[in-house]
């Protein structure tokens, strides 16, 4: 259970997940994972990867529900009716990918405990679609966490405050005393500092953000000692 009196001796830091703690795959090799899933589907693997690509935003919001009823809408909106095998066989091609992408690295791992050792509450704010949801548990990066925050739950994705406020408020410490930590992308950065942060960005796997002015690490390595500055 976390401590909250430990919380407020030291500051939380909210974390980033894709591309800040684990980097992305690629869009090829996304699509790739689609078209597999179209071809056990019944429907058109080139029309099905763009139309899983171009619903990313509302499957992060989790508008279409589970990954099993958001495979067999979007294989309906292409004129299938996948079988029940189908669609599970689909659910295991996605999950299989996720469930390598969200495997971390050892130093990934090792600052995350240097920071929990050094007293500091973690938080994840992350978009993200149900499929990480159904998988996070089982990472190692989930017991490093003493709250997290996926998009697909909440219905809204960031830059919207309502992500990083409901993380702080799990946390029981208000935005003013957290460190933000993220690659910058859809304004994350800013939308944290807006609320009262100190926002660090990390370039390590995507510098989603060049325009950013304030703290920069090239490698998450570096963040306990820039904190502890």
């Amino acid at each position: 259970m976390l401590d909250i009196r430990r919380a407020r001796r030291r500051g939380a830091i909210l974390f980033d997940l894709y591309e800040t703690l684990i980097p992305d795959r690629t869009p090829a090799q996304r699509d790739e994972v689609s078209r597999r899933m179209a071809t056990a589907l019944g429907v058109d693997p080139a029309r099905f990867a763009t139309l899983f690509r171009g619903t990313m935003q509302a499957r992060m919001r989790g508008e279409f529900g589970t990954l099993g009823e958001t495979i067999r809408t979007l294989a309906y909106r292409l004129g299938g009716e996948p079988t029940d095998p189908a669609v599970r066989f689909a659910e295991v091609a996605r999950l299989r990918f996720t469930r390598e992408l969200l495997w971390p690295s050892a130093a990934v791992l090792s600052v995350l405990d240097t920071l929990r050792a050094a007293g500091h509450p973690l938080g994840l704010v992350t978009n993200c679609s149900t499929e990480t949801v159904t998988l996070w548990r089982e990472q190692p990066l989930a017991p490093r966490f003493d709250v997290a925050g996926f998009s697909c739950l909440l219905g809204v994705t960031k830059p919207d405050p309502v992500l990083f406020l409901k993380v702080c408020g799990d946390l029981g410490v208000p935005p003013q005393e957290c460190v933000y930590v993220g690659d910058g992308h859809g304004g994350e950065l800013a939308a944290a500092a807006a609320l009262g942060m100190r926002v660090v960005r990390t370039v390590e796997h995507a510098d989603s953000d060049p325009g950013w002015q304030g703290e920069t690490i090239t490698r998450l390595g570096d963040l306990p000692g820039l904190l502890a500055a």
